[in-house]
């Protein structure tokens, strides 16, 4: 029953955590294409349509889902990320959470590494020995970096609308993405768009909800 919750009812999820207004028509389906879609994923979504509490309890369970693989979250700055990161990480220590965690996984799953940038699972069993869940802004250093799953989350705002030099470094930035990601791997980008030749024109077609029917 858990499972069935988790693969084909992801929203009932994030309202059992708090997040009240997800629904399952619309939210759940995009909780579903970021947690069990194949290729790249292109949410586009106006602001305020909790695009943002899908992620953190979709990033939640994807660790416990995918303890054998690390991902890489973006947002526009780190103080950014550290914000994202921290509602994920009380996403992965909430009661109800907890508990059907610990029945899919057939043991007790906690949060066993917690710092501003970055949260790891006690069921996490990589050989790469990265972080499971690791945050940047899209100005921080990426040499080195790998992962199975990168998440781009409001990576493109108002600056890129206002400044060319700021949408140039942006798309650089999204460009180099496809070195890090491992192969297999899949790249998530999720945001609001602001410019026509903003970082959306390099990612996959996306998925377009607009504030008319969103509800």
């Amino acid at each position: 029953r858990v499972w069935e919750i988790w693969r084909y009812h992801p929203a009932a999820v994030g309202r059992m955590v708090g997040f009240r207004d997800l629904t399952d028509d619309m939210h759940g389906r995009w909780m579903q294409r970021i947690l069990y879609g194949e290729g790249d994923y292109t949410l586009q979504a106006h602001r305020l349509s909790y695009k943002s509490s899908c992620l953190s309890v979709a990033l939640a369970m994807w660790c416990v889902l995918h303890h054998g693989e690390n991902a890489l979250f973006m947002r526009k700055t780190d103080s950014d990320t550290v914000e994202s990161i921290a509602q994920a990480k009380k996403v992965t220590e909430n009661e109800a959470f907890r508990h059907m965690a610990s029945v899919l996984m057939g043991q007790a799953v906690t949060l066993v590494k917690s710092t501003g940038n970055a949260l790891t699972v006690s069921t996490y069993d990589s050989p790469r020995g990265a972080d499971q869940l690791l945050g940047c802004g899209i100005g921080g250093s990426l040499t080195g970096k790998h992962a199975d799953l990168i998440v781009c989350d409001d990576v493109i705002n108002l600056q890129d609308r206002v400044s060319r030099a700021e949408r140039e470094r942006t798309k650089a930035v999204v460009q180099e993405l496809r070195n890090i990601v491992t192969r297999g791997g899949r790249i998530v980008f999720i945001g609001t768009p602001w410019h026509p030749e903003d970082a959306f024109s390099l990612v996959a077609e996306p998925e377009r909800h607009d504030c008319y029917h969103t509800g």
